[in-house]
Order: C-alpha cells, then sequence, then structure tokens
C-alpha cells in the first residue's frame, strides 16, 4: 500500500478537495482507496465527501480501542473508496506519528493506497502526518502568498527525505493565457519540485461529484503510473476565439 500525505502551505487552496477528488479518482482506476482525515483542527473530508451523516466510530476511537479500523471507516458510493473520520474533539497527545503509522500498517493489506488529508502549514499535524507516510503531494494555486507558503512545505519535505510532487489547483485559463499567472514549468522551477497536476478553476463548484472528473483522471494517472498528461487549461483561451473568450470571461 502506498501512503501519500496530501498537505498545503496555507489553508484554502483547495487541499481537501483534491484529496476528496484524487481518491475517487484512484479508485475509479480499480484501486481500493482509504481517506484518513488527520487535520483534526479543521477537519471536513467527511463533509465534503457528503459522509458526515454516517460517522459512528472516528479515528479517537480507534486510538483509544473502543473499535478496529475496519469498523470505523465509511464506504463511499464510489466503489472501493473509504473514509477514515477525524475525531470531533479536544484529543490531547493521543494522535501521534507512531499512532498513525499502526493505523497505516493495518490497513496496508487491505489497500493500495491511503491518502492523508493533512493541516495545512508545517506544525505538529504537519509533521506526525508526514512521518507515517511514504510520499507527499503539495497543493498550492498559482498566486504569489500560495506559491511562497508551498516553497516552506518543500522545503520542510526535503528534511525528512521527501520528493514531493505539486498539484496546482484552480487555475484560470483566461490568466495563463494573458500571462498573468505563472505556467506549471515556472511554478516547476520556483519550487524545484515536479508538477502531477493541473486542476482548473471550477468558479466556486468544490463538491467532488460535480467537479469537472478529466483532470483528477489525469492526476490519478500519474500517481498511479508515473506517467501521462498534464491539462492545460489555457488551451481553450488561445488564438482568435480564445481572445474573445477571455474578454467574455472578464466581462469586457
Amino acid at each position: 500500500m502506498k501512503s501519500i500525505v496530501v498537505t498545503s502551505g496555507k489553508g484554502g487552496v483547495g487541499k481537501t478537495t483534491v484529496t476528496a477528488c484524487l481518491g475517487r479518482a484512484l479508485a475509479a482506476l480499480g484501486n481500493r482507496v482509504v481517506l484518513m482525515d488527520a487535520d483534526f483542527g479543521l477537519n471536513n473530508l467527511d463533509v465534503v465527501l457528503g459522509l458526515e451523516n454516517r460517522v459512528v466510530y472516528d479515528i479517537a476511537d480507534v486510538i483509544d480501542n473502543r473499535c478496529r479500523v475496519r469498523q470505523a471507516l465509511i464506504e463511499d458510493e464510489i466503489r472501493d473508496l473509504y473514509l477514515l473520520p477525524s475525531a470531533h474533539g479536544y484529543l490531547g497527545d493521543k494522535v501521534t506519528a507512531q499512532n498513525l503509522k499502526l493505523i497505516l500498517h493495518s490497513l496496508s493489506s487491505s489497500f493500495d493506497y491511503t491518502l492523508v488529508d493533512c493541516p495545512a502549514g508545517i506544525e505538529a499535524g504537519f509533521k506526525r502526518a508526514v512521518a507515517a507516510c511514504e510520499k507527499a503531494i503539495v497543493v498550492t494555486t498559482p498566486h504569489i502568498s500560495a506559491l511562497r507558503d508551498a516553497n516552506k512545505v518543500v522545503a520542510m519535505l526535503s528534511a525528512y527525505k521527501f520528493s514531493p510532487t505539486l498539484v496546482i489547483n484552480r487555475v484560470r485559463g483566461d490568466l495563463l493565457a494573458d500571462g498573468k499567472i505563472p505556467d506549471k514549468d515556472e511554478i516547476a522551477a520556483i519550487l524545484k519540485v515536479d508538477v502531477d497536476g493541473v486542476i482548473p478553476e471550477t468558479d466556486g463548484v468544490y463538491d467532488p461529484r460535480k467537479m469537472p472528473k478529466r483532470p483528477f483522471e489525469l492526476l490519478a494517472r500519474r500517481i498511479h503510473y508515473g506517467c501521462g498528461e498534464i491539462p492545460d487549461p489555457a488551451a481553450s483561451y488561445r488564438g482568435i476565439l480564445g481572445a474573445i473568450k477571455r474578454k467574455l470571461r472578464r466581462g469586457e
């Protein structure tokens, strides 16, 4: 089983939505996938997946031996996709990197991937999630403040001997075509990290069941097979017709 921590330098870049959509796409490729919500402060992966009303046990119950890991898992509408919910309430020192590792180990014989949604930033929650996993994905948007914070996360991950990959989220194709935001190659050069996915702006639609599937299908293929296409959100905004489309997008 591959355990992948999904992190970001700052909140609000779509990390949890990317985790959910990538999990669905990996499951659609025929993998058995668990999404672990390790963001104990701002936990909402269950809400993003629409599973909040089905939570009976959570990760705190597993750690306190009130249930087995399998009992806490909630099956999504997508076949072979499961959620391990985060704890709601004060945990004290119960959640450690070792506890997370033990949980991941117990899942390893039955699942192909575990995606661990961890807190944004580089504080304690980030460190324990990273220490429990084998690989890392950093989610950012193409804006200066997000890239600056993502750079701090990449630097911290290097201290853990990780070679993270990058997902650039919420990319507006019209701004990209106009050169007003950096493209994936420029961002890769700035952060000195490979880009595995580019997700276009969805104009306020963040429900995994309603978001475009294709960008996440391509991302899942790159994660699973190690190669594949990266979408270009600016493609439809280039040329004469693209210029007209850009003006319409901006309301000109």
